[in-house]
């Protein structure tokens, strides 16, 4: 099983995945639109930060799940 297939397969069959997924695209959607705000304020900029903290904390959720789902189909 390859990446793009583990991550299909945990989209469609884990809800905790999905939920961590979904939350991920909404934050890098939320992200970029503020990124493209100008003037970039102060605030702004700890926003845009505490966002992408955020959006570290779902991918690593979802990668330990890929990489268990991986080994153990490998």
């Amino acid at each position: 099983m390859n990446r793009e297939e583990a991550i299909r397969k945990l989209y469609e069959e884990d809800r905790k995945f999905r939920e961590w997924k979904d939350k991920h695209d909404e934050l890098d959607k939320d992200i970029a639109k503020l990124e493209r705000h100008h003037p970039m304020t102060h605030d702004l900029k700890i926003e845009i930060e505490k966002l992408k903290k955020e959006k570290l904390y779902y991918k690593d959720l979802m990668e330990q799940k890929i990489q268990e789902l991986m080994r153990g189909s490998g």
